[in-house]
């Protein structure tokens, strides 16, 4: 990365006007006293509390703790030695890089993380729980270049910001595996991080559908096949299922007492799904990517960009919807995709498959009856 403004700073997703903090609080994450599933319990439970002092800043915190522990003791390419790392907040100064400020960024020359949510009510109206994760996503993604610069990029050798995407991606699922995550938490945190990328001049970053990539290529990492998290399934590292319906019973040749298993089986799934023809920078960041635009680019290029604010769409997220399996036929489809019902290897997320695997066979209950 190029250095900017006189730091040599890694940026998170160009949000400098973007998360926000009451004070120039800073927090350091070297007191290891804490055992990971101690801070586990602490992030499974957390709820805000103002009057408690159960903050924001309280939840990222908490998530900074916890991602010490992660990458000191549980990652399996674990850096023991990782040198701790100072969490500023609000509008503090680095203490190196220049002394400068930056929200959102990592100084590899004093390991410190900037972290600031400033004009967010300006750019979007999220709700509490969106803010803390796209809040979360930054931290993962700031810890991200601290692990990078002690120890490597995994498989990104050349992209620093890809491999710090990885990280981010090997974190929130290692979270929701250990139920310190939702489904919903993660996919919301997963559209977040898609929404997001650099499009003005000399971008540091890469675009959203090669930082999903990444993202997920980290879950993938951390994925154990058929995880359960309450009722969900992670079907794939991009795709989750929960069975809310089995009805009938399939047909078998006269005088076979095989177990029986559901006609038809009835799925809510959550699904990445690509949009085509539509503007990469999405209507999530459009105010904050025209203001970067503005400060660093040419004027034409700002007046486009404040042109164009409002107008994008994401190219791509995480859906919620319905799947219908015909176990008799072998056959799929999806309520509302457009697209007929086909046979469950059509399924290119090969999500349909694995339902029906699960999903068709008989329950223990039933099999036991026609046994007998």
């Amino acid at each position: 990365m190029q250095p900017a403004l006189g730091l040599r700073l890694f940026l998170a997703f160009s949000l400098s006007q973007l998360l926000v903090f009451p004070a120039n609080a800073q927090t350091n994450n070297s007191s290891p006293g804490i055992s990971v599933e101690e801070q586990l319990e602490t992030l499974r439970h957390f709820r805000l509390d103002i009057s408690e002092g159960r903050t924001q800043t309280s939840y990222l915190e908490a998530h900074h703790t916890m991602l010490g522990l992660y990458w000191r003791q549980v990652a399996k390419d674990r850096v023991e030695d990782l040198p701790a790392v100072t969490l500023l907040h609000g509008n503090a100064r680095f203490s190196g890089c220049g002394k400068g400020r930056r929200p959102n960024a990592y100084c590899p020359e004093s390991n410190e993380i900037s972290l600031s949510t400033r004009g967010m009510q300006r750019t979007q109206r999220f709700s509490q729980t969106r803010e803390q994760l796209l809040a979360l996503t930054v931290l993962a993604h700031e810890w991200g270049h601290h692990v990078n610069h002690h120890s490597n990029r995994g498989t990104y050798s050349r992209r620093e910001e890809d491999a710090a995407d990885w990280r981010a991606g090997r974190y929130l699922a290692w979270l929701m595996q250990n139920d310190a995550l939702s489904v919903k938490g993660f996919t919301d945190a997963a559209n977040l991080f898609f929404s997001i990328g650099d499009f003005h001049i000399n971008s540091p970053h890469n675009n959203p559908k090669a930082r999903y990539q990444a993202f997920i290529a980290g879950v993938a990492d951390d994925w154990a096949p058929g995880m359960i998290h309450g009722d969900w399934s992670m079907d794939t590292p991009e795709t989750f299922s929960r069975v809310t319906n089995r009805r009938g019973s399939r047909s078998t040749a006269m005088g076979d007492n095989t177990p029986r298993g559901p006609r038809r089986v009835t799925a809510e799934v959550y699904r990445f799904e690509i949009e085509r023809g539509r503007q990469i920078a999405g209507n999530l960041f459009s105010a904050v990517l025209g203001v970067v635009s503005c400060g660093t680019g040419s004027s034409s290029s700002c007046a486009n960009a404040l042109q164009q604010q409002g107008k994008a769409k994401p190219e791509g997220w995480y859906r919620l919807r319905t799947m219908r399996i015909d176990c008799q036929r072998g056959t799929f489809d999806i309520d509302g995709d457009g697209i007929r019902r086909q046979p469950l290897k059509g399924d290119r997320k090969k999500q349909a498959a694995v339902i029906a695997a699960r999903s068709c066979q008989p329950m223990r209950g039933q099999a036991e009856t026609d046994a007998s």
